[in-house]
């Protein structure tokens, strides 16, 4: 290509990506958000106490799983392997999204769905069927976390994801505009099946509704939907087509934003009636979580010693403080075949290093927390070693309520020295309004090692 070519395209480009803007990563931006909360909004009362407990969540944080589901989490650069740019908070193994979504893309295993049609008619069948199935065996939180999973495939549906150029454009300026007042969300269908497959159909209506409602202004644009789609099965984003969405953002504002709405609130008509299906088939009344059982180690992978493949023991995650750090380190450590085995029992520990003032952590995920209740009573213990300690290391429990927010913690003694084995312990009554309890493993301003071994959690009578 000749330099001033290469100059033009280069231009252009940028002009396109300036126009349409590219301030989110994602198609619906905040949408994902505001159409989950409009549809629990539309659902009979009966229905919000249902989804209640964990409903602020589905529409702040569930309904993203799918876009958050990234290998890059956890990991320098933005997600773009820029060195310039902070880690990416660990999202994906904080609540175990690749569990939810059904692929991890690490070990690449399992079964996963792009996000455009026709393969989004069968992941929400797919994510249908996990949510109900879930919920008809009284796992509120996972059935909660699939409807999540299956609300971004419905609404991404309804965003072009098949025309990339819009996908990435299509947005309203206010969630505020999001519903459809009056609306009545109605069954898909009496049993699992027949509503799966209703769904699939209805997401497919979805696609044909909004591809009507946007030809006309594409077409105006010079490049009608068909074309459009042609153009960007052979290239993600192709120019003639970001050309023509950046004509209309600069030609025609008020007109393409409101066709993004009116494609947001015909996705939020199909949330609705999914979401109430869903519920529908869930057991009535809602069954309670079984009380915790006392007197037993209620820790998953306690010592460390179970791992999927990727070289983080499951259950757990890294909580990167400081973003900006390059230097701590966070690994999960093998014993040696040396004298010194800095493992208290089995063959594995984990090893917080070169820690910063505002210190790393490894925490549960979410997915494995422990549900608890007001009033209960709960010991924890855990195993640590130190070497060449410089700052402090300790060990809480963590109480959370339902917005997986802090609502008490209760740390162990501070170790500021270094030292072999030692058992710090903890107790903890859980406080009004938690419903979660975590396990913190936490060290910092830390320029030597801690490692933390054989963790227990014991629901107790006092």
């Amino acid at each position: 290509m000749k330099i001033r070519q290469f100059k033009f395209v280069y231009i252009f480009f940028l002009y396109v990506l300036f126009v349409i803007g590219i301030e989110s990563t994602y198609g619906w931006s905040g949408e994902h958000n505001g159409i989950t909360a409009a549809a629990v909004k539309l659902l009979p009362s009966e229905d919000r106490n249902y989804i209640a407990p964990e409903a602020s969540m589905l529409a702040k944080e569930y309904c993203e799983f799918p876009d958050q589901n990234w290998p890059c989490m956890g990991e320098w650069g933005g997600g773009n392997a820029d060195p310039h740019l902070p880690r990416f908070p660990d999202t994906r193994r904080e609540w175990d999204i690749s569990f939810y979504c059904g692929w991890d893309p690490v070990l690449q295993k399992g079964k996963g769905y792009p996000h455009r049609p026709p393969e989004t008619f069968t992941a929400v069948q797919h994510y249908f069927g996990k949510a109900v199935e879930a919920l008809q065996a009284g796992r509120l939180s996972d059935g909660a976390r699939f409807i999540g999973v299956m609300f971004h495939y419905i609404q991404d549906s309804g965003a072009f994801p098949h025309v990339q150029p819009i996908h990435r454009s299509f947005h309203t300026k206010s969630l505020d505009v999001i519903h459809v007042d009056g609306y009545v969300p109605h069954s898909l269908g009496r049993t699992k099946e027949e509503a799966a497959a209703a769904l699939a159909e209805r997401v497919r209506d979805l696609v044909d509704w909004t591809e009507k409602r946007l030809a006309p202004l594409l077409a105006d644009a010079g490049v009608p939907i068909d074309e459009a789609k042609k153009l960007c099965a052979k290239e993600l984003v192709h120019a003639r087509v970001a050309g023509a969405v950046a004509k209309l953002h600069t030609e025609k504002p008020a007109e393409f934003e409101s066709a993004a709405c009116d494609c947001a609130n015909e996705c939020l008509r199909v949330c609705a009636d999914a979401l109430h299906t869903v519920l529908t088939l869930a057991p009535h009344p809602r069954p309670e979580p079984v009380p915790n059982a006392p007197d037993i180690n209620l820790v998953f992978n306690p010592s460390f010693e179970e791992d999927d493949g990727d070289r983080v023991p499951d259950g757990w995650y890294v909580g990167w403080l400081d973003l900006g750090d390059r230097s701590g380190r966070a690994e999960w450590y093998r014993a040696g075949t040396h004298w010194d085995k800095p493992v208290k029992t089995g063959q594995r520990s984990v090893l917080l290093l070169w820690v910063p003032d505002k210190g790393l952590e490894w925490r549960q995920d979410w997915r494995h927390a422990l549900h608890v209740n007001d009033g209960e009573n709960y010991q924890g213990t855990v195993w640590i070693k130190t070497r060449a300690a410089t700052g402090t290391t300790w060990f809480a429990l963590q109480s959370c309520d339902t917005a997986y927010q802090p609502v008490d913690s209760a740390k162990s003694e501070i170790i500021k020295k270094d030292g072999d084995w030692q058992k710090l312990s903890v107790k903890l009554r859980v406080p009004k309004g938690a419903c979660w309890l975590r396990v913190i493993l936490h060290t910092e301003g830390n320029s030597g090692a801690v490692w933390f071994d054989d963790v227990e959690v014991v629901k107790t009578a006092e």
